[in-house]
């Protein structure tokens, strides 16, 4: 009988437990997709809703956000224009923001696990700035000063 309720009482906590909506490694493959599967993917398979396009930094992103109803939980996608490389491949920039620093933490572990370098310039450990680079990737994982939010900016060379 204990094992029944044990086994409930897991499944309950289980169901209110929170994961990150995206990895580290599905972040980077979104710098190569077309916009109808980024659009597929985001929208269909993770759950995030358009916010169509915005400018920041000079540059036009089309923003996604997930449909969490708590703000603490929100994360958003930046996706800048498509554009053919001399190789023939898509490749694009892709900006992720969230305000829980559990999510840029597993993405940060994500990261040292993979294939690309780390590379500290100057101040950037202070600044908790942390460059990751490969022959095909540059990626720049920042955490705000107060740790209170978290960045991840990648783009495909």
């Amino acid at each position: 009988m204990r094992r029944y309720l044990f086994a409930i009482l897991l499944a309950c906590i289980s169901s209110f437990s929170y994961a990150q909506s995206l990895t580290f490694e599905e972040l980077q493959k979104m710098t190569n997709l077309t916009n109808d599967q980024v659009h597929n993917f985001l929208i269909i398979s993770k759950g995030f809703k358009s916010l169509g396009k915005q400018i920041h930094f000079g540059r036009s992103f089309e923003a996604f956000e997930s449909t969490r109803p708590d703000p603490k939980l929100k994360e958003t996608v930046l996706l800048g224009v498509a554009g053919e490389m001399p190789s023939g491949n898509i490749g694009r920039q892709v900006f992720y923001y969230s305000a829980r620093m559990k999510d840029i933490d597993v993405i940060l572990k994500q990261a040292r696990q993979s294939s690309m370098t780390m590379i500290f310039d100057g101040s950037d450990k202070q600044q908790n700035i942390y460059h990751f680079n490969n022959t095909l990737f540059m990626a720049i994982i920042s955490v705000g000063l107060n740790k209170s939010y978290g960045s991840v900016q990648l783009e495909e060379k």
